[in-house]
């Protein structure tokens, strides 16, 4: 599922330099003589006529959230303290939470992993859980980062998670205490195929540590006199340029063009930036690199750099198309609080520009592999009353066909529940110890997930990674 889009964030120390104290440099607040009549007149007015009696500080807000959207850029926003600290928290190898991974399927949250002896785990929240209740509130149908928002709390203290378990009548509650857990921006692994050692690397996010670690991770499977390596950006959705710059030196080198290069607006002026390689030695195996739409920001730098720069293949389906660049600014009224900003935009290594508006659209994958239709499948999950029945039309249905021909039944996969589709799941239930009915249930449903994740972590039905591999020479 996809994964949170994320931003090209410029570290501090970075930017300082670049910026000569943009970030840090006086800025006089402004006086209310200085604003807009308008706007004091109409504030003014709302606050002492308007029936709803609105406070001045939500008045205030709305009129920053009405200056971010005027923007028409989703990636400019205002941070309050905490939620500039959850944002910085997503970049580091650890955060305070309870231990799982989510995804967002049909509106709900269902929980994806749940870390071995973590809080969740210990408490006894399993894969394939709806998360519906926290601290007592019906999430169901929120947007998603304001349901897991949360989740999040202080170390030590607690958060009561209510879940809908598949064949479970009603919602369990557990007690879970927030604990610092392992959140580690990548990991490794070799794969052995047709006589060759491939390393294989995957990136989750660039973080403050990343390119460390990704250091430390190439030596190791150097070590293995590995043959070729493979890096997935896949569901990446982007980080500090620190980080990049840092990896992509790992294998550019030097030819007298740059990685890529940023513009932005800093004092009044526009600057541009250009990134060149370092390296004076190229590595001695083949290196690609897989993306796919949800690759975003440093991750399009980085594919693009490779393939630009560097020549290397890059493999999968196209890249989201994020070409602007973030900062982030502290605000000096409200101390904690900050702008999240963008500043710029970056270009590839041939003067391209990947943005969605305007620009290209993404980086393009020198081989385009599509997934297979049960590799894009998502689970499906029956709440409360709801139903699928037979002779009747559902695109969710469409999703458990597709899934009953990767088990290995031939049915028709536009939604229509038939006479085949039925005796489909007739033996599923039958071959599971189920009730057979030919009908959909929660029972049924636990089956197909269940098939459907195994599926999914065997890297044989990855095609874009076994393409990967495949051209590994």
């Amino acid at each position: 599922m996809n994964k949170f889009i994320g931003v090209l964030t410029l570290i501090v120390a970075l930017v300082a330099s670049f910026y000569s104290g943009y970030l840090y440099r006086g800025i006089e607040p402004i006086t209310s003589g200085e604003i807009d009549e308008r706007i004091v007149e109409v504030m003014e007015e709302l606050k002492e006529n308007h029936f709803s009696r609105p406070t001045e500080e939500d008045l205030v807000q709305g009129a920053i959230d009405g200056m971010i959207a005027s923007l028409d850029d989703p990636f400019t926003s205002y941070f309050s303290q905490s939620e500039q600290e959850e944002y910085n928290q997503g970049f580091e190898e650890s955060y305070v939470g309870i231990g799982i991974t989510v995804s967002y399927v049909d509106s709900l949250i269902v929980v994806e992993q749940v870390s071995t002896n973590g809080p969740a785990d210990q408490a006894g929240i399993l894969v394939n859980d709806v998360i519906a209740f926290i601290d007592g509130e019906d999430i169901r149908g929120d947007a998603f980062y304001e349901s897991i928002s949360k989740v999040v709390g202080e170390v030590g203290s607690s958060v009561e998670i209510g879940v809908i378990r598949q064949g479970v009548e009603l919602p369990i509650y557990f007690d879970v205490e927030r604990q610092v857990i392992d959140s580690p921006s990548l990991s490794y692994e070799v794969f052995e195929e047709d006589a060759k050692i491939v390393g294989y690397i995957d990136v989750n996010t660039f973080g403050s540590e990343t390119a460390s670690l990704f250091s430390d991770a190439i030596e190791d499977l150097e070590g293995m006199n590995i043959d070729g390596l493979v890096i997935d950006l896949r569901d990446n959705g982007g980080g500090y340029l620190s980080a990049v710059i840092d990896m992509l030196d790992e294998f550019l080198i030097d030819n007298g063009k740059p990685m890529f290069s940023t513009e932005y607006y800093a004092n009044g002026t526009f600057r541009r930036d250009e990134y060149f390689a370092t390296n004076t030695e190229e590595k001695p195996y083949d290196i690609v690199t897989l993306i796919n739409g949800n690759s975003a920001s440093a991750s399009e730098v980085f594919a693009s750099s490779m393939q630009e720069h560097g020549g290397h293949l890059v493999i999968g389906t196209t890249s989201y198309g994020k070409g602007t660049m973030q900062t982030d600014i502290p605000l000096q009224a409200v101390i904690g609080d900050s702008i999240h900003l963008t500043i710029g935009k970056w270009f590839t290594s041939n003067e391209g520009w990947v943005h969605y508006d305007g620009g290209t659209d993404g980086v393009v994958p020198d081989i385009i592999v599509e997934q297979d239709d049960v590799m894009r499948a998502y689970k499906v999950f029956l709440l409360e009353e709801e139903e699928i029945v037979y002779d009747t039309v559902s695109s969710r249905l469409t999703n458990i066909q597709i899934i009953l021909n990767g088990m290995g039944y031939s049915v028709r996969i536009d939604g229509y529940f038939d006479d085949e589709t039925q005796l489909a799941l007739s033996n599923i239930q039958m071959n599971n110890g189920l009730m057979v009915s030919g009908e959909i249930n929660e029972e049924t449903l636990a089956v197909l997930n269940d098939f459907l994740t195994i599926y999914k972590q065997n890297p044989l039905n990855d095609a874009q990674l076994m393409e990967a591999v495949d051209q590994i020479e």
